[in-house]
């Protein structure tokens, strides 16, 4: 059994890595459409662009994951049990479940859920 620091730490690991790539996909595909060479754009700024970009799309996927797991928990799709609540089930197959899944890492303090 992992312990809740290390899931929590690879599942923001995780988030960070998705966003990293977004902002790399966003940036390949600026570079396609705008001339970024070295006299038309500074480097600070596209340093700036790139920061800030990881950082709203890090908060992004944090809110939809949130999202998700609470859609899930309406549907039934994720029980929840006790006070404080913990995971005692988890459909196999749902819309956004992987999303649910990295709510539930980020907050460890649910329990892990023994099905998956």
């Amino acid at each position: 059994m992992k312990s809740a620091l290390i899931v929590k730490t690879q599942a923001q690991l995780t988030v960070a890595l998705i966003a990293g790539a977004i902002t790399q996909t966003s940036a390949l595909l600026l570079s396609f459409t705008v001339d970024l060479s070295a006299d038309t754009v500074s480097p600070t700024a596209l340093v700036l662009y790139g920061a800030a970009t990881v950082l709203l799309i890090y908060r992004w996927v944090v809110f939809d994951a949130r999202r998700a797991f609470c859609e899930a928990v309406k549907k039934r799709q994720v029980v929840l049990e006790g006070s404080p609540p913990h995971i005692t089930w988890i459909c196999p197959v749902f819309a956004g479940r992987w999303l649910a899944r990295l709510h539930i890492r980020l907050h460890p303090e649910l329990g892990e859920d023994k099905a998956t």
